[in-house]
């Protein structure tokens, strides 16, 4: 008996087909999954108990940029959107998590504390962050544009609303590099709010 495909030529293209196809699908690139950095940690230079509290709102972030897609700035008006190179989370509570963080290492010498505000217990300062534009390319730079409040919740209840820009130029090559600046800009935002609570606390 003669094979059942020696008498189908149409039945045989078809399974060489789907092979090439199963082949080409395999050969995709595996995904990749990049997270924001906080700044280097260091031994505390206090042990005492914070004297005041800094309570951090959830960033805003604009829609573009609220997908697991990393989001590379091609000109102006136009981005290109990798499939292949991904947040691990979300980039909204990543930017919290990560700007938290950096604000209890930059408060630590004047004894104060960060936290989000859902946790945060009588805070003395609340942060709101509106992020208008964070992104950039691989071998470029990468843009954070932002406006930010702190409001004093006690005595005076002031508030202090502050926009930035800052620019961080890849210092590696691929999206590992890209990514690192992304986190040297949220670092340099932190400074800035650091910086201004100290300020209002005075």
């Amino acid at each position: 008996m003669k094979p059942i495909l020696g008498h189908c030529p149409a039945v045989a293209a078809f399974v060489g087909a789907a092979l090439v196809f199963i082949g080409c699908r395999s050969a995709s690139p595996p995904v990749e999954y990049y997270t924001l950095a906080p700044l280097p940690r260091y031994a505390s230079a206090s042990a005492a108990q914070p004297q005041f509290a800094v309570a951090v709102r959830p960033a805003a972030l604009p829609d573009l940029l609220e997908r697991p897609q990393i989001v590379v700035r091609k000109g102006e008006s136009t981005v290109s959107i990798s499939d292949y190179q991904r947040w691990a989370g979300a980039l909204r509570k990543d930017f919290s998590r990560v700007l938290v963080e950096n604000l209890n290492l930059l408060l630590q010498d004047v004894d104060g504390a960060a936290a989000t505000d859902d946790i945060a217990l009588e805070p003395d300062f609340l942060v709101t962050v509106h992020v208008n534009r964070f992104d950039g390319r691989p071998e470029g730079e990468v843009v954070l544009s932002a406006l930010w409040s702190i409001k004093r919740l006690k005595e005076n209840a002031e508030t202090a609303v502050r926009k930035s820009r800052i620019e961080e130029m890849c210092q590696a090559p691929g999206y590992e590099g890209l990514v690192a600046a992304h986190s040297r800009a949220v670092a340099a935002l932190s400074r800035e709010i650091a910086s201004e609570i100290q300020s209002m606390k005075k």
